[in-house]
């Protein structure tokens, strides 16, 4: 049986169709990246930023763009402000970012070039978390700016002490932003409200002779003597 030219061309035309899919098809997915940071997204596994737990911490220090602050659990397990100044701390506000911090998890793990730190704001962190554990371990959490379309903020977990080729980043909450930047008042326990102040004694009543215990004149002396 002759095959058309038309009918021919047709099953060529299939053909190489058919071989470009499937060439599309076995290539790698490319990964998500960030041309301008140069950033690559190593895993989108939700995992915590740390291990321990809230009770766990003893101790840590907050610096921010504005000021340094030290707190420390004393012996009954209230929190303290150590500095910048000493008076006890406000426990919610605490409680509020030691949550983030312990029970936070990050939706994202890239890396990038150590080129791209300023980008991620890691040369003037949005802060830098240094925590104390109860069995004196150490942890740090540097915070730095916002992802492009401000639904998380970068930040390190544990970073090397030295420098390196590259950054490892994780995705955190943007919460923390709220958390580390408040008034210095909001981190120290309010002072008691409602606290009534003892009422004023009342003035004692004076005392008052009783007409009883006046004492009566003297007949005898306010009588003339008799000539």
């Amino acid at each position: 049986m002759k095959i058309k030219p038309s009918t021919l061309a047709l099953v060529l035309v299939a053909l190489g169709l058919g071989g470009i899919v499937l060439l599309v098809q076995q290539q790698p997915a490319p990964q998500s990246s960030n041309s301008e940071a140069g950033e690559q997204v190593v895993s989108e596994e939700e995992k915590p930023i740390f291990g321990f737990k809230e009770e766990d911490i003893q101790a840590f220090t907050l610096q921010t763009r504005l000021r340094t602050l030290r707190f420390e659990r004393d012996k009954d397990g209230k929190w303290q402000m150590l500095e910048p100044e000493k008076t006890a701390a406000s426990d919610p506000s605490i409680a509020f970012l030691l949550d983030l911090v312990a029970t936070g998890k990050t939706q994202r793990t890239i890396t990038a070039p150590a080129s791209d730190r300023e980008q991620f704001g890691l040369h003037q962190p949005l802060a830098t978390i240094d925590l104390t554990l109860k069995d004196q371990k150490t942890h740090k959490l540097v915070i730095g700016e916002y992802d492009f379309n401000r639904s998380f903020l970068y930040a390190q977990a544990d970073p090397p002490a030295e420098a390196t080729d590259s950054l490892n980043l994780l995705l955190v909450s943007p919460n923390f932003d709220n958390a580390v930047n408040r008034p210095l008042d909001e981190w120290k326990q309010p002072a008691t409200a409602g606290k009534s102040s003892p009422a004023p004694a009342s003035p004692k009543a004076s005392p008052q002779t009783s007409p009883a215990a006046s004492p009566s004149p003297n007949p005898a002396a306010s009588e003339s003597p008799s000539n």
